[in-house]
């Protein structure tokens, strides 16, 4: 169903994506690593499972690993565990190994991990098993953005597995900051230079496909909608399927009116983008990082947000400071350029920022 809120699990709930969807199965089969980039809600999750699914049916293992609020190797361990417990085949496999591995065990209910004196010895080992022992693999790495506190031991570990077990492919995916930056621009003294990730980019919905995909949604539903409606959806929501889709179910599955219906998706919409900016603001200066936001959520030019910076922060900043923020926040793809004007681009987060609801 369209506009079931769950991440889509097969090709004929995944909407406007097959060459997308096709793209990223022809890379994985012939032993390409990929980074599905694109702004959050437009659909990463849904086209990596998706994927999967499609893979599992030519016999390749897959194990998902969703990295969001995973700090350091630790929490590493903790998802890989979940996601080998998913992929029952792999465990199996490996079963033997894995149960000499520091730090793991196995049970009726599959493997759980202690802590270990060394965890990234024991991320190491657990695929070293699943390199020897389980074939052909893909292992998808959602949200790595959140492995940055140990970004340099981790691409030391990827590169040894880039040369040991070709069998093992990788999928990341994430803002363009950080650890994915990173993995797709190294430098010569990173242990993945020259073995970047192929790149795969998402865009929301151009307006008459996101029409399109509200119309077939609500067909689903047996429900007809005006025109006028959903052209208001679209223009108010700017294609994002993440969030045309939480507008979908408000109005087929909640039975709201469509002004209602709107105003709760903004609402909920608002709510998520809030805690997920409060999660990227973490270390960072929040209150620059704000005063650029805000600038920008109209549009707004370099020397603009370097003023609004200057006003927040009552003191002058150095362009170097402008121009780290600037190319974060479009990392992160909080914000667009074009022709020397910065943008976001999210209805949500623009709202959020507009109303002060973040300060």
């Amino acid at each position: 169903m369209l506009f079931d809120l769950n991440p889509k699990t097969s090709s004929k709930e995944l909407f406007g994506r097959e060459r997308e969807l096709e793209e990223l199965i022809r890379l994985v089969r012939a032993r390409r690593w990929v980074a599905v980039l694109g702004p959050r809600m437009v659909g990463k999750t849904s086209l990596v499972k998706v994927a999967g699914a499609e893979l599992r049916k030519a016999k390749t293992k897959v194990v998902y690993m969703n990295l969001w609020g995973a700090k350091g190797t630790h929490g590493l361990l903790k998802v890989m565990a979940r996601g080998l417990n998913d992929e029952k085949s792999i465990l199996q496999e490996i079963k033997d190994v894995a149960q000499r591995v520091e730090g793991v065990s196995i049970g009726p209910s599959g493997i759980s991990i202690s802590i270990s004196r060394k965890p990234m010895t024991t991320v190491w080992d657990l695929l070293m098993a699943i390199g020897s022992k389980a074939g052909n693999c893909v292992i998808a790495l959602d949200e790595v953005q959140e492995l940055a506190a140990i970004s340099g031991r981790l691409l030391k570990l990827l590169a040894n597995i880039f040369n040991t077990h070709p069998n093992i492919v990788f999928i990341f995916t994430g803002s363009m900051f950080g650890l994915m930056k990173t993995l797709l621009e190294p430098t010569s003294s990173s242990p993945l230079y020259g073995r970047s990730p192929a790149r795969l980019y998402l865009n929301p919905f151009e307006k008459e496909l996101a029409i399109r995909f509200l119309r077939k949604g609500f067909e689903e539903q047996k429900l007809t909608l005006r025109d006028e409606i959903i052209n208001e959806a679209v223009e108010r929501l700017d294609g994002i399927p993440g969030w045309l889709t939480l507008y979908g179910n408000n109005v087929a599955v909640r039975k709201l009116p469509h002004q209602k219906a709107l105003e709760e998706t903004i609402s909920e919409g608002i709510k998520i983008v809030k805690d997920e900016l409060e999660h990227f603001l973490e270390g960072r200066d929040k209150q620059a990082y704000l005063a650029a936001l805000k600038a920008t959520a109209i549009s707004a030019r370099w020397t603009e947000i370097k003023g609004a910076v200057e006003i927040a922060k009552a003191s002058p900043a150095n362009d170097a400071t402008i121009y780290r923020i600037i190319e974060n926040l479009k990392a992160a793809m909080l914000i667009e350029e074009k022709e020397n004007v910065y943008r976001i681009n999210d209805p949500m987060l623009r709202t959020l920022l507009l109303t002060s609801q973040i300060t």
